[in-house]
């Protein structure tokens, strides 16, 4: 029986100059792979709901835009999404798969906050990678060339595939694990500092 092809969505929701070559490049790797790529510009907030309420489910989501401990965003400012409204609308939409990579090609994207963000708003995500620094697009792009190498090709733990970047590159990348992060104090006394109008949301999301 042949094995359902995996599928990976690329968002490219930052404007910045070189990341039409980095996003190309990704997918071109990503069709090397035999990996069904489902490729989108979007412009506004409002659009990226569109895409990933489509009804497919995906394996792999890669993001390219400008990120920090709040959220990410266009260059032109029209996109502006919060890390805690993104969890709860991918919980929502039901777009992964199990074991879904997120992979977050934006400054700062590896910070803990962004992951304890998604994994509170979304139990269906179960991996968050990104960088600790700020990154050129040609440095994000070797970065995920060598984490979907060992992820796709190697069929390395995501963990382990993510530690493959720095010493390959010097560049820091880390990878979140839900089960692990979720039993971290720092994770505990993040969340513990939601609003209520946090957790209302966060609770709906997941229980559709």
């Amino acid at each position: 029986m042949n094995q359902e092809r995996k599928k990976i969505l690329i968002i490219r929701a930052c404007g910045l100059t070189g990341e039409k070559q980095e996003c190309d490049n990704i997918k071109s790797q990503c069709e090397l792979y035999n990996i069904e790529v489902h490729d989108y510009c979007p412009k506004t907030n409002e659009e990226i709901d569109e895409i990933i309420y489509k009804g497919v489910k995906y394996d792999y989501i890669y993001l390219s835009s400008h990120g920090n401990k709040e959220g990410f965003g266009s260059e032109d400012g029209i996109i502006d999404y919060s890390w805690l409204d993104f969890g709860v609308e991918l919980c929502s939409a039901d777009c992964m798969n199990e074991d879904c990579v997120i992979m977050l090609s934006c400054c700062r994207g590896g910070l803990n906050e962004v992951a304890y963000d998604l994994f509170y708003c979304c139990e269906n995500i179960s991996f968050v990678v990104g960088p600790r620094q700020s990154l050129a697009p040609h440095e994000m792009l070797i970065s995920f060339n060598i984490l979907l190498y060992n992820l796709q090709r190697r069929n390395i733990d995501p963990i382990v595939a993510c530690e493959k970047i720095k010493l390959a590159t010097d560049i820091r990348f880390v990878c979140f694990d839900r089960m692990e992060t979720m039993s971290e104090i720092g994770y505990l006394t993040h969340v513990a500092n939601f609003t209520d109008e946090q957790i209302d949301d966060a609770e709906n999301a997941k229980a559709k």
